[in-house]
């Protein structure tokens, strides 16, 4: 099942690389609901909402 989830980021950093490159860093977070795309396995042992983190570098080719 494929459904569109909104992930909201925030610049976290941004630098040259070791070798030179532009880096930039992201962190982001998206909160679901797993009965959503009906997963309903490991009740009790994870709650109906799950939170996703994400940590992401865009590095520019020079």
């Amino acid at each position: 099942m494929t459904r569109p989830v909104t992930v909201d980021f925030e610049r976290t950093g941004t630098a040259n690389d070791p070798r030179g490159a532009l880096r930039v860093d992201f962190t982001g977070r998206a909160t679901t609901n797993r009965k959503d795309w009906t997963v309903n396995g490991a009740d009790g042992l994870v709650g109906e909402r799950v939170t996703r983190y994400f940590d992401v570098a865009a590095i520019r080719r020079p």
